[in-house]
């Protein structure tokens, strides 16, 4: 398959699908977060290739303002080093891509409302984050596609400083390669290898094909109406 016909088809699988498949070919709990990795509200659902990022604890220490201006300036500097990874988001580079981030175990917020619009307008699918999410509210009503392992006020300013991308990366216990395929939803975010992804895809089919089956069948029982769980193929 092609990366697109790839992606295509990874997207019509719920997550639980993607991980029997995992399980099939003996890969049990290897591409699955832990439970620390949650999305910023319920209904979320995204897939695509990782572009990973890696931030690195801050060593040195940091200035005291005495004004305004100095601190404009002084978090200018601190951003333009830590936001370096999003030179290489582009809109040819964003479609089908999820950015995935390790910050080390910093607690500081480097996804925000102003990033999560930045990266939205260049086409991303969503972002991955082993480390904080702030301005929260405004980043949920912009419909931003964020997962995260802590929600924080804090910036990422003064905490972290850039550490490289599509670097192999540790995210929520599970290394991430570049182009390894993330899949986020609502039971949380499983990474699968790009290399095993279509093996993985011919068990989830089975297990989904069987599964609408058999809820089609508890439905009509039920009286339910279908619904777009049943058309997932």
């Amino acid at each position: 398959m092609t990366r697109e016909e790839l992606i295509t088809e990874i997207r019509k699988f719920r997550n639980a699908d993607l991980s029997d498949g995992m399980d099939a070919l003996g890969l049990v709990d290897k591409g699955t977060m832990n439970q620390k990795m949650r999305p910023l509200r319920p209904g979320m659902e995204f897939k695509g290739y990782a572009y990973t990022v890696k931030l690195l604890p801050k060593q040195d220490g940091v200035v005291s303002c005495t004004s305004v201006e100095q601190w404009r300036e002084e978090l200018g500097k601190g951003c333009g080093d830590i936001y370096r990874f999003v030179d290489g988001i582009t809109e040819k580079t964003a479609k089908d891509m999820v950015v995935v981030i390790d910050m080390g175990g910093v607690t500081g917020g480097v996804w925000g409302s102003e990033i999560a619009m930045n990266t939205m307008i260049r086409g991303i699918s969503g972002a991955v984050i082993d480390g904080g999410c702030r301005d929260s509210y405004e980043t949920n009503l912009e419909k931003a596609n964020v997962f995260c392992t802590r929600r924080t006020f804090v910036h990422a300013y003064g905490r972290v400083t850039f550490g490289g991308t599509n670097l192999p990366v540790n995210c929520a216990g599970v290394l991430v390669k570049a182009g390894d395929i993330v899949c986020a939803d609502d039971d949380g975010v499983l990474v699968i290898p790009y290399e095993r992804a279509e093996e993985v895809l011919m068990f989830a089919r089975m297990q989904l094909e069987d599964d609408i089956k058999t809820r089609g069948e508890h439905y009509r029982k039920l009286g339910f109406k279908p619904d777009e769980t049943l058309s997932r193929l």
